[in-house]
């Protein structure tokens, strides 16, 4: 339990409205800008690479595991809020909404899993992730929502989730040991 965990939120998406959004890609900046932030060796040191099983995740720390020449576990329960069973909407559509579920943690808007349902799952998989590792260095590449929500929760600031998710930048990290924060993600 005394690991060092860094949370990456992944690259720039392509927003495709044709496209459930937990199916999104990375675009090419997205992917020109993951290279260079691992070419900068900043996470060499990293035992452990871990993503959700999203494809933005993926392939936000594909090119460090080549480099580091190491595999990615994939854990499902690391992804965004669970927004698949709604329909697929306009960016504008989205981010109004995303404003609705931080005033409302208990709100499910168009089908999608509550902040409450997904700040307890993430919490629930990083505790796992936690106590099944000793001593490592692992980096989790995860999503804006729910990396917004956990670190918010931890520093009892749920309250200032919009102002916190309007901060927060593609490729933004911040850094969890022995449970407390060295580094926010904003």
């Amino acid at each position: 339990m005394n690991n060092k965990i860094i949370f990456l939120r992944h690259a720039e998406t392509k927003k495709d409205e044709n496209v459930l959004v937990s199916r999104w890609i990375l675009t090419l900046e997205g992917k020109r800008k993951s290279q260079r932030l691992v070419d900068t060796g900043i996470f060499d040191d990293v035992d452990i690479i871990i993503a959700s099983k999203e494809i933005k995740a993926y392939q936000t720390v594909l090119p460090l595991a080549k480099r580091l020449n190491k595999k990615i576990i994939r854990i499902k329960e690391l992804g965004e809020i669970n927004r698949d069973q709604g329909k697929v909407m306009a960016k504008d559509e989205y981010d109004k909404l995303k404003i609705r579920i931080f005033e409302d943690l208990s709100l499910s808007v168009e089908g999608w899993e509550t902040c409450e349902q997904a700040l307890k799952r993430f919490e629930r998989i990083i505790n796992k992730i936690n106590g099944k590792y000793s001593s490592k260095r692992i980096l989790i590449a995860s999503h804006g929502t729910v990396m917004t929500l956990y670190f918010a929760n931890k520093q009892n600031k749920l309250k200032e989730l919009m102002s916190r998710w309007k901060k927060l930048k593609f490729l933004d990290y911040g850094i969890i040991k022995d449970n407390k924060i060295i580094k926010d993600i904003n």
